[in-house]
C-alpha cells in the first residue's frame, strides 16, 4: 500500500465554486504544519481571500468546513467539526463548531476541508461518497427544516444509515441573522450567523458517506496515549457529572454562584420554584430514552429524550444544553421544563441558533414590561414573560422574517438600534452578537466572553474553572500557574486564565477535539502536554506544548487582524454591556457585586500587554506580530492605520 503523505490528516481539501458548479482539489499539506488543521487552516485561507469589502452575503466570501487531524481516530473527543466565515452579527470572524458523525465522515472520505466560494443560480447541496463529488439539485428540498431535509437526503440517496448531513432550515434561507447549520438533526454549529451566509449561497446542505479510514504515523503510541488519557475520565467528578446528566447537570453549581440569566439578565438566579421545577435528575429519569455520544468520546453527555405527557407529547429529540436551560426557563422566564426540549427541538428544525431568539425576545420582552413597546409594536401579542405560546410565534416568525420577527431576526443589538426609544440599554450582547453568558458573577468568564474575536460567546476563552469549586487546587497551579482559579469575583489571575484557554481552545478546534474532554471542563483532564502527544504520534511530527501555543497565538492575531480589517472593533468593544458594570446582584450569596469600569479597565491593560498588544487601541504590534512570522499582517494593519504603537 501507497503510504500517504500526511499521516493523521485525509490530505485532500474539496473547493467548491458554486457560481460555475464546479470543485477542485488541493493538499492539505499546504498548510497542515504551520496552522495544525480545522479553524486554524480554514483562518489562514480566509484571512487571504476574503478581502475587506466583502460581506458576509457577497458571492465571494468563502465558507469553510474543516475536520482537524484528530477528528475521525480515537483521540478522546475526537469528533468536531467547525465551520468558519464572515460573522453574519458582528461582520468580523464568524467560527462555529459542533460534534457528530459528519466530520469523522468526511475525514474517512478523504477530505479535511471544504472551501465554499461564489452562489448558485438555484438551490443546491453537495454529495461527498468517498472520491464521487457532485453538486445535486436542492430545489426540492428548499423551505423544509433541517430534520426533513435529513430525511428526505437519505431517502432519495438510498442509505439510512451510513449517510451524515449538515443543513439549513427556513431560518438560513431567509438569512436571519443568527441562523445556524445543523449536524444531522440536533447537533448545532451555532453562534455567528452562519447559517444564513450557507443560504446567501443557496446551499441547503452537504451529504457525506465515507468508506476509508485515518492512517496514524505511530499506531501503537497513538494507542498508548489514548489508554492513559482515558484513566484520566475515572478520577473526574466533572465527568461523572456531564456522563450522568449532561451539561444541563450543572445547574444547581450555576444557581448557587448567580449564573442564572432570569428575564434579560435582570437578575441571575431562578426564582426557587422555578429552579425546583428544573429538576434536572427527575427530568433525566422521567423522558431520557437513551444516552448517546460521537466518535472518540470517553464521557457521552447528549441524550434522546421522548416527552409523553403534557402539550408537547409525542416529542422525541436529541437532548439539550444548558444554554436551552439558561435561555428557555431562565432569560424568558417559561416554567414548563418540557418547554426546554420543545423550543431547542424547534430552533433545530428552523436552523436557528438558540441565542438569537432568546436573546432578541428577552430584550423584546423587557421593553414590553417597561413601556418602550406595545402592542402595536409586536403584531398584537403580548409579550408578558414565561408566554411558551408567544416565544414559539416569534420564533417562528424570526426564521419566516415575517413582521416583528423580522426586526427581531436582526439579533437584540441591530433591533435596539432599529428601534430606539433607549431600548439600546436593555440589549444584551458584546460586539453585536446576543449573550447567553452571564458576567457579572464570574470576572474571569465575563473577560474571556468580551475579548472574544468572534464576539461574544465561552469557547474562545472563557475558563468555566470557576464555577468548579471543588477542583484540585494544586493542581490547577500546575496546569494553569494560578492560585485563584476558582474564586469567581476575584481578579487576581484571571487575565493569564483567559490567555491560557484562548490559546487551548483554538488549539481543540484546530486539532477537533471537544472542549468537554479536556483541561476546560476539569484541570485534571487532558490539556496541552497531551495533545501535544497524541498530535505527534498522529502525524509523526514531534510537536511540544510550546509549539502548539504558539500556533495559537497565531491563529488568535489572524483573527483578530481579521476583525480590525473588517470592522470598526477596538478596545470600546471589549467590555460588558452597560447592564453589567451599572446593576449590582439582586439576589444569592453575590448579592451587591458588580464589575466595575475601573477594574475592567485594569483588566483590559494587563490582558492586551500580555498578548503584546496597543493598550489605548487593542492593536497588534510590529514585534508581536513580526516574532510570530505574520510580518505581511502587520503590513496590512499599518496600511489602515491599525498597527499598535511600541511601549
Amino acid at each position: 500500500m501507497k503510504k500517504p503523505a500526511l499521516y493523521g490528516y485525509a490530505g485532500k481539501i474539496i473547493r467548491v465554486d458554486l457560481d460555475a458548479g464546479i470543485f477542485s482539489l488541493e493538499l492539505t499539506e499546504k498548510y497542515a504544519a504551520d496552522w495544525l488543521g480545522g479553524s486554524g487552516t480554514a483562518w489562514r485561507i480566509l484571512y487571504n481571500e476574503v478581502k475587506p469589502w466583502m460581506t458576509p452575503y457577497a458571492p465571494a466570501n468563502r465558507l469553510i468546513f474543516s475536520a482537524g487531524p484528530l477528528v475521525g481516530t480515537f483521540a478522546p473527543g475526537g469528533s468536531r467539526m467547525s465551520a468558519d466565515s464572515i460573522n453574519a452579527m458582528t461582520l468580523g470572524v464568524g467560527s462555529s463548531n459542533g460534534d457528530s458523525f459528519f466530520g469523522p465522515s468526511l475525514k474517512y472520505a478523504g477530505y479535511d476541508h471544504i472551501i465554499f466560494q461564489g452562489r448558485s443560480r438555484k438551490p443546491v447541496y453537495l454529495w461527498i461518497d468517498d472520491d464521487h463529488i457532485e453538486l445535486r439539485d436542492a430545489s426540492h428540498l428548499w423551505g423544509m427544516t433541517t430534520w426533513e431535509t435529513a430525511d428526505a437526503i437519505r431517502q432519495e440517496l438510498g442509505d439510512n444509515e451510513h449517510i451524515y448531513t449538515v443543513s439549513i432550515g427556513p431560518a438560513g434561507e431567509n438569512l436571519v441573522r443568527g441562523a445556524c447549520i445543523i449536524q444531522h438533526k440536533g447537533r448545532a454549529m451555532g453562534r455567528c450567523g452562519l447559517g444564513s451566509v450557507m443560504g446567501s449561497k443557496n446551499l441547503k446542505a452537504i451529504a457525506v458517506r465515507g468508506t476509508g479510514g485515518i492512517m496514524l504515523a505511530d499506531p501503537q503510541r497513538f494507542l498508548d496515549a489514548v489508554l492513559r488519557l482515558r484513566e484520566m475520565f475515572r478520577d473526574s467528578k466533572a465527568a461523572k457529572v456531564y456522563h450522568e446528566y449532561g451539561v444541563p447537570g450543572i445547574l444547581p453549581a450555576k444557581q448557587s454562584l448567580c449564573g442564572v440569566p432570569y428575564k434579560n439578565f435582570q437578575s441571575l438566579q431562578l426564582p426557587e420554584n422555578l429552579y425546583r421545577k428544573l429538576d434536572y435528575e427527575e427530568f433525566v429519569n422521567k423522558y431520557q430514552i437513551r444516552i448517546i455520544g460521537y466518535p472518540g468520546c470517553p464521557m457521552p453527555c447528549s441524550r434522546i429524550f421522548k416527552i409523553h405527557d403534557g402539550k408537547y407529547a409525542g416529542l422525541e429529540t436529541e437532548g439539550f444544553w444548558f444554554e436551552a436551560m439558561a435561555n428557555f426557563c431562565g432569560k424568558l422566564a417559561v416554567e414548563d421544563p418540557t418547554f426546554q426540549a420543545k423550543f431547542n427541538a424547534y430552533c433545530n428544525q428552523l436552523g436557528l441558533d438558540l441565542d438569537l431568539p432568546s436573546g432578541a425576545i428577552a430584550w423584546a420582552m423587557e421593553c414590553y414590561q417597561r413601556g418602550i413597546l406595545s402592542e402595536d409594536d409586536t403584531d398584537g401579542l403580548k409579550l408578558e414573560w414565561g408566554d411558551a405560546e408567544v416565544v414559539l410565534e416569534l420564533a417562528r416568525k424570526i426564521a419566516n422574517r415575517e413582521g416583528f420577527g423580522a426586526i427581531l431576526a436582526e439579533g437584540c443589538a441591530k433591533a435596539a438600534n432599529m428601534l430606539g426609544r433607549g431600548s439600546e440599554y436593555y440589549a444584551m450582547h458584546v460586539k453585536g452578537q446576543d449573550l447567553y453568558e452571564v458576567m457579572r458573577s464570574a470576572i474571569g468568564w465575563g473577560l474571556g466572553s468580551c475579548v472574544s474575536t468572534r464576539g461574544g460567546g465561552h469557547t474562545t476563552g472563557a475558563p468555566v474553572c470557576e464555577t468548579m469549586m471543588a477542583m484540585d487546587k494544586d493542581k490547577a497551579f500546575e496546569v494553569l500557574g494560578v492560585t485563584t482559579p476558582n474564586e469567581p469575583l476575584s481578579y487576581e489571575g484571571k487575565v493569564k486564565l483567559v490567555e491560557y484557554y484562548e490559546r487551548f481552545h483554538r488549539v481543540c478546534n484546530a486539532l477537533g477535539i471537544c472542549h468537554f474532554c479536556t483541561s476546560w471542563l476539569d484541570v485534571k483532564l487532558p490539556g496541552f502536554p497531551e495533545l501535544a502527544e497524541l498530535y505527534s504520534a498522529a502525524t509523526g511530527w514531534e510537536t511540544t506544548e510550546q509549539d502548539l501555543r504558539r500556533i495559537a497565538t497565531k491563529i488568535l492575531n489572524v483573527e483578530k487582524a481579521f476583525n480590525l480589517l473588517h470592522t470598526n472593533f477596538d478596545r470600546k468593544d471589549d467590555y460588558p454591556p452597560p447592564r453589567v458594570l451599572a446593576e449590582p446582584i439582586p439576589t444569592g450569596q453575590f448579592a451587591g457585586f458588580h464589575p466595575t469600569r475601573e477594574k475592567w479597565d485594569r483588566l483590559l491593560d494587563d490582558y492586551y500587554e500580555m498578548n503584546r498588544w496597543d493598550k489605548k487601541t487593542s492593536f497588534p504590534t510590529r514585534r508581536c506580530l513580526e516574532d510570530l512570522g505574520l510580518d505581511y499582517i502587520a503590513d496590512d494593519l499599518e496600511k489602515v492605520g491599525k498597527l499598535g504603537n511600541e511601549d
